[in-house]
């Protein structure tokens, strides 16, 4: 029987502001492969990380995951010109050759922006020769040159199941927030570890001594701190560390528009705007802190390299980590020159922060993990889920992305 028709988003890779809903008509599909399993979309959360998913996609290798299906109609089948990119969320298994996995489940992790359904070859996830319980692993060799984060999945119940279970809002922070706080998590217990069991450098590789990871009695300081991974970030220092290898001050710095949204959030011990670089260097001074550690969430253009500049100028130690990039449209070219710049400026490998906890603790790491996260979500303010419906809501959401028009207090979720 011939699979359905789909749609499909996407984009112009020299252009993501440019993008269109393709449908793609109905193939024959080959028999399913031993250790396969065949997803459809149904819940994904759309956050500035797509856009950065799009912006980097032809360095990073992105556009990889999913390639345009070989029905992709003229003359959007040009794959030099054209690709689509994907989103973090829960997709349901239609079929399956995988042991003790079964059509009905739902699989978390990097799935496509499609109606349609996708083919994946897996292994059960394994830790010191032992099963890692619901953890899988993609095995498909054109997507092996990636991040090892976008090839993990967690295989969990029915959708039916996991909305009377957990309630649809917690589904909804999963797909929105769970990679984003994953990356918070991760930065706080392995880059800026208490113990050196778990210590390594923010970008996985590279000398990172305990004194690099020590806050305490330090002031970290958050550019876009009303970001969701910011707000992750925040919320790990104070709720997920030892209360003795907490910073002295969090400040979280923001755009007059942000402000607001986060004073809201509750996590900063001190909110500024951006402009207020040389007050906030005056503060951290008199204040008799023992380190600066500056974090770039994903700045406005320009405050990034303004902090920088003011704060390193400091007589206080100063260290710089480097999260993310402003949201702006930018050609292939324009990103890559940015992305060469960041590689000297300790550039977070979210990936090889959450290989590293996985290499220490096992099982445990993903129990640790979950509770953290779903104790995060009982208590998440300054943000509101907006839910959206289908392919259409998603390409909206996109276009309001592009336009700087969503606003920092909003998290946006669709059902497919």
């Amino acid at each position: 029987m011939s699979a359905a028709p789909s749609t499909i988003h996407v984009l112009d890779k020299a252009d993501y502001s440019k993008h269109h809903l393709v449908d793609v008509p109905s193939t024959e599909p080959a028999p399913l492969a031993p250790s396969s399993l065949r997803l459809q979309p149904k819940m994904l959360g759309l956050t500035t990380n797509n856009l950065t998913y799009a912006r980097l996609g032809h360095l990073m290798g992105w556009y990889d995951i999913y390639p345009l299906p070989p029905a992709t109609p003229e003359p959007y089948s040009d794959i030099d010109a054209y690709g689509r990119i994907a989103a973090w969320g829960y997709a349901e298994i239609v079929e399956s050759t995988v042991p003790e996995i079964t059509p009905g489940q739902t699989v978390y992790g990097f799935h496509p922006i499609s109606t349609g359904i996708e083919t994946v070859r897996v292994e059960y996830a394994e830790h010191g020769g032992k099963r890692i319980a619901s953890q899988i692993i993609v095995l498909d060799e054109h997507r092996q040159h990636l991040w090892k984060v976008y090839n993990r999945y967690q295989v969990c119940s029915p959708l039916k199941q996991l909305e009377q279970s957990k309630g649809l809002d917690s589904l909804g922070w999963d797909s929105l927030m769970q990679g984003l706080f994953a990356t918070g998590y991760n930065l706080s217990t392995y880059a800026f570890a208490w113990s050196d069991e778990n210590r390594i450098h923010p970008g996985g590789k590279g000398e990172w001594t305990a004194q690099d990871a020590d806050l305490r009695d330090a002031t970290v300081v958050m550019l876009n701190a009303s970001g969701k991974t910011a707000m992750s970030f925040a919320y790990c220092l104070r709720q997920n560390r030892p209360k003795e290898h907490q910073p002295r001050t969090i400040i979280g710095v923001g755009s007059p528009v942000s402000i607001k949204t986060i004073e809201k959030i509750g996590l900063y011990d001190k909110v500024v705007l951006n402009s207020e670089h040389e007050a906030t260097k005056a503060f951290i001074e008199a204040a008799s802190t023992i380190r600066i550690v500056l974090l770039d969430f994903g700045a406005r253009e320009g405050a990034a390299e303004t902090w920088h500049a003011t704060l390193s100028s400091s007589q206080v130690p100063f260290t710089l980590v480097t999260i993310g990039g402003e949201v702006k449209v930018q050609d292939p070219e324009a990103a890559r020159k940015r992305l060469a710049n960041l590689l000297t400026l300790n550039v977070v490998n979210a990936s090889l922060l959450r290989e590293k906890g996985i290499e220490v603790g096992g099982e445990n790491y993903f129990k640790e993990f979950y509770r953290a996260f779903d104790e995060f979500k009982g208590c998440v303010k300054g943000t509101k889920l907006v839910w959206g419906a289908g392919l259409n809501g998603w390409r909206d959401g996109w276009e309001a992305f592009c336009k700087d028009e969503v606003r920092a207090d909003t998290g946006l979720v669709y059902r497919v």
